[in-house]
């Protein structure tokens, strides 16, 4: 009996006893920062670093569409003249394209043909140096001054009559894991843009010299005698470039600038007249070198007079002086050519 009391007081001594252990092994939170760090730290990170690379896409495809956003709206800006440059638009007043350039070299096919545009034009970035090029290939091609190293893409010019536009597509390959690409369904980098190019001063141009000579010309200049007119002038109306040496050198120059040829009238009273250049207009152009007042008055000036007064053999006469150097005496004098004019006849001094 006593024994058996003994083992009934002793064992819930012994399971409070354990009850205790139990609860203080659970309460123990040694090696627990551990645990949790070896458990979250890699997956901070892995977003830390995917965070950073995703940021880094981000930036590098801002920054590709900014370059073609920019590109496209240069070249449209600097269009009208390629000597401009891309940057800052500044040019040189003697560079230019040329006087038709708009009709023969912007991918037009014929004004005076079957009017539709060609297409587009493309030129691959970066451009080739060795590769010839046309006027709107050139253009295009001007766009290497902004790209920089590391991209590519295509520049593009289409041309639909009233509407012109650039278009321009860059790409730059971005240094990310492979498998990332076919996880996010993404890949190198690329930026698009299109800028329209305006010209609204030769817009108006146009429309005012179609409103008024289109139907004085209908029906009274063939095809091929409109193309032959496109024949770009070898320099500017003032002569740039050119030095004239001699008479005969000063004609030859007036008509390849005028596009004329030389033509023999007969005036009323039946006196003869060799005209240097007479254009497609029926404008006569006559040149000058090294010549007196004296000679004009009395010889050349009243034949013209005639041609103007008569009417049917001329629309006008133009006298070009060219002078023989800085320190000719100048020719004509102001007095003699307020009498020119008086008298309907255009003067022009090349320096």
């Amino acid at each position: 009996m006593l024994y058996r009391h003994v083992r009934q007081v002793q064992q819930p001594v012994v399971r409070r006893k354990g009850a205790h252990r139990f609860r203080s092994l659970a309460a123990n939170e040694q090696g627990s920062f551990t645990m949790e760090a070896s458990l979250i730290f890699p997956a901070i990170l892995v977003c830390t670093i995917l965070l950073l690379f995703i940021g880094m896409y981000v930036y590098q495809k801002v920054y590709v569409e900014q370059m073609a956003r920019t590109t496209a709206e240069r070249l449209a800006y600097t269009w009208d003249n390629s000597h401009k440059d891309l940057v800052t638009g500044n040019f040189n007043p003697n560079e230019r394209d040329g006087l038709y350039w708009r009709l023969a070299q912007d991918s037009m096919s014929d004004l005076f043909g079957l009017l539709v545009a060609k297409g587009a034009t493309e030129v691959s970035i970066p451009v080739a140096g060795n590769e010839r090029m046309g006027l709107v290939e050139s253009k295009l091609a001007k766009s290497r001054e902004l790209i920089p190293s590391g991209m590519d893409g295509v520049a593009r010019y289409s041309n639909y009559l009233l509407v012109r536009k650039i278009e321009v597509n860059l790409h730059k390959s971005f240094l990310f894991p492979t498998f990332t690409f076919k996880l996010f369904n993404s890949g190198p980098t690329s930026g698009e843009s299109i800028s329209y190019v305006i010209d609204p001063v030769e817009l108006i141009r146009i429309t005012d010299m179609a409103r008024t000579y289109m139907k004085d010309i209908k029906g009274r200049i063939t095809v091929q005698e409109a193309r032959a007119a496109l024949k770009e002038p070898l320099q500017g109306l003032s002569g740039e470039g050119v030095k004239i040496t001699s008479e005969r050198q000063a004609a030859a120059y007036l008509k390849s600038m005028v596009g004329g040829k030389e033509v023999v009238f007969s005036t009323p009273s039946g006196k003869s007249r060799t005209v240097d250049a007479l254009d497609a207009q029926g404008i006569a152009h006559q040149a000058f070198y090294n010549v007196t007042e004296s000679q004009l008055r009395n010889d050349q000036m009243p034949k013209d007079v005639e041609l103007l007064e008569q009417g049917t053999q001329v629309k006008g006469v133009v006298w070009h002086f060219f002078k023989k150097g800085t320190e000719q005496k100048e020719i004509p004098s102001a007095n003699f050519r307020k009498e020119l004019e008086r008298k309907g006849i255009v003067v022009v001094v090349h320096n």
